[in-house]
């Protein structure tokens, strides 16, 4: 259908005065993301946020744990504290447990300390020393060393389990006559499970079963003996005379604290 050319005058008239509201209506058409040229934009590829989702995450730190002395001592005065506000026989009986735990903690720390100051003597002194010092800590240290194993030799021996065809119990027995030179007080009582005999230990008995009732299935084997009927096991296998010393030592203070406790500190 054609428009009268007075009709399109008309329109023609009603589009320019809607122009003007368009182009002054706040913003510029072109300008306004959403219409003009921008209606169309490329999608987001695979992965890609908008700038306004992206956020960022917050992973809060994780507090480190208490340390093991820290929960020991709250444990501890919490335990106390609830026997001093109700002292019923289970509240004091359980911060007495604890007070023992407490002990036995402290005893095996310090049989660490005083293993590993063995071990290590030079670590007992803070500051340097002069050689002439030095000479005079470690004969200090070995004359305690000595006499810690002299008084556990008035408490018992040493049992010596070997055969006389094994190789290692032929070398165990050149140690253990080293550490015999060095404490000839210390009695080694030699036992052949085989019936042969090492010519270090003339004295040598035979089995009479009594490997059996120990548990001997390896030779040699090393055995610190208390009488009447009292055995612990120092070692399965070959050792050194310096490794038997130190094993030794630390039985005595394991048997018995009386006599060890002295030389502890100076």
């Amino acid at each position: 259908m054609r428009l009268k050319r007075g009709s399109r005058g008309l329109i023609s008239l009603v589009f320019f005065l809607a122009v003007p509201s368009l182009l002054y209506s706040g913003s510029y058409w072109w300008e306004r993301g959403d219409e003009g040229w921008f209606f169309y934009k490329d999608p987001l590829k695979e992965g890609e946020k908008k700038e306004e989702e992206v956020k960022t995450v917050e992973v809060p730190e994780t507090p480190p744990e208490p340390l093991f002395t820290e929960r020991m001592k709250r444990w501890g005065e919490e335990l106390l504290s609830r026997a001093m506000e109700n002292p019923t026989i289970e509240n004091v009986k359980a911060y007495m447990q604890y007070n023992n735990l407490m002990m036995r903690l402290s005893e095996n720390f310090s049989l660490s300390w005083q293993k590993a100051l063995m071990r290590y003597p030079e670590l007992a002194s803070p500051v340097p020393v002069s050689d002439v010092d030095k000479d005079l800590y470690f004969e200090t240290e070995k004359e305690r060393e000595r006499e810690i194993i002299y008084e556990l030799s008035k408490k018992g021996g040493l049992f010596f389990f070997y055969e006389g065809s094994c190789p290692y119990c032929e070398r165990q027995a050149y140690y253990l006559n080293r550490f015999r030179v060095e404490y000839p007080f210390f009695v080694i009582k030699p036992v052949s499970l085989d019936g042969s005999m090492l010519p270090e230990f003339p004295d040598t008995v035979m089995d009479n079963g009594i490997s059996q009732r120990l548990g001997v299935t390896t030779v040699p084997s090393l055995f610190l003996a208390f009488p009447p009927d009292r055995f612990e096991r120092i070692s399965t296998g070959l050792i050194t005379a310096g490794e038997l010393k130190r094993r030794l030592i630390w039985y005595a203070r394991k048997i018995d604290t009386s006599f060890y406790s002295g030389f502890i500190n100076p």
